[in-house]
């Protein structure tokens, strides 16, 4: 019997795959060092679990209403205005979901017929491409460069451009570059947009993890464009709250009906201890993701003194999240392994280094590792990672 075309032609996420395995080396006895997951390694803020456990005991264990509970779409709604400068959002034009994925892909299935076309630059967050193939609609992609910090030009994007364009898609901070679009260049971005009848996706779920360098910069708040936009955020990253699984968005009204026509018919309601839990996140954690937020940047600059001092290695210093993306492009040539995906293979087999790929990223020749670990860890991390590019020289 034949099976989907669609999700035949996506690609599994190498990101969890890789994570997979190196668990499986763990649990066999065998050290392993894995930068490999985007998730932060601080506990869920107590604040946070408090409220949880009052939802259980309170027996707030029922379906809830299939867009989010009214609080939590309120608290989302206001942080969306006060914080990203969007204009009127109502707390019925908010959806929460699944976590930010399931928000994408509900409105990726809400707009995406056979044949339209969605423009993301290069490198992108895994997910996405396999997203967009399954929605029925054909990704593409704009290269772009570790000396242009992996941003794509208005040019670019004017370039890209077609009738068949359905959404375009921003992220910002970036997985996996850590690179931020400053506000200046997402106007120029708008400025491109605004002569296209396309929907603009801007994917803000590091938003809160950035370190000075670059003012975020909601494009959803640029009032030519704000009928437009669909704002994806959630709690899994500035809240270390991966496991909890709530993201929300907002968008056009008719987008956000139909997505929301989606979430119903396929997951009905999120978890409604969780959104309990997110509700306390957005209003009683802002020194939790303070703290957090400062110690990613002091590991971001002890992790960068550290691949600074290894030959043959061009990295990007990240603006935002929580990611090195290390370029070994140079050395690639010389060595015994021709790709950086048979260079990860390597590293996690003789070396126990579990990092991600350049290709699950569309990006070859580049590793993605992930400081959300202890100093030690990461020290560790780096160690290996210049063993293995001594042993494959």
């Amino acid at each position: 019997m034949n099976l989907s075309a669609r999700v035949l032609s996506a690609n599994e996420s190498q990101t969890l795959a890789i994570n997979a395995k190196a668990k499986t080396m763990k649990a066999q006895g065998i050290d392993v060092v894995s930068l490999a997951t985007g998730e932060p390694d601080f506990p869920t803020p107590q604040v946070v679990k408090d409220a949880a456990i009052k939802a259980i005991n309170e027996n707030f264990t029922y379906y809830t209403e299939a867009n989010g509970i009214p609080d939590l779409r309120k608290a989302v709604a206001e942080k969306f205005m006060t914080e990203n400068g969007l204009p009127d959002i109502k707390p019925e034009n908010v959806l929460v979901s699944t976590g930010g994925k399931h928000s994408i892909f509900n409105a990726l299935l809400a707009m995406c017929n056979e044949g339209d076309e969605v423009i993301l630059n290069a490198p992108f967050w895994v997910s996405y491409p396999a997203m967009i193939q399954i929605a029925g609609a054909k990704p593409v992609i704009i290269e772009t460069t570790l000396e242009n910090r992996f941003k794509m030009t208005p040019a670019q994007l004017e370039a890209a451009l077609t009738p068949k364009t359905k959404c375009v898609i921003l992220n910002s901070p970036s997985n996996p570059t850590g690179t931020m679009y400053t506000p200046d260049e997402i106007k120029a971005l708008g400025k491109v947009l605004e002569k296209h009848d396309c929907f603009i996706m801007s994917d803000e779920l590091y938003e809160k993890i950035s370190f000075g360098s670059v003012e975020h910069f909601s494009i959803g708040s640029i009032a030519e464009l704000a009928h437009r936009v669909i704002t994806v955020n959630g709690v899994s990253k500035a809240y270390s709250m991966t496991g909890w699984r709530v993201g929300f968005m907002t968008g056009p009204a008719a987008l956000m009906k139909e997505a929301a026509k989606v979430q119903g018919q396929s997951t009905s309601n999120p978890n409604s201890i969780a959104q309990k839990a997110a509700l306390a996140a957005l209003l009683h954690t802002k020194a939790d993701v303070e703290m957090m937020r400062k110690e990613f940047a002091r590991r971001r600059d002890m992790v960068a003194a550290l691949f600074a001092a290894i030959p043959n290695v061009d990295f990007l210093m990240p603006d935002g999240a929580f990611y090195m993306f290390v370029d070994i492009s140079k050395a690639l040539p010389t060595m015994k392994v021709t790709t950086s995906f048979d260079f990860c293979q390597e590293a996690l087999d003789k070396h126990h280094l579990a990092v991600v790929p350049g290709e699950a990223f569309g990006a070859p020749g580049c590793l993605r590792f992930s400081f959300a670990a202890s100093d030690e860890t990461l020290k560790k991390g780096v160690e290996r990672f210049a063993a293995a590019m001594t042993a494959l020289a």
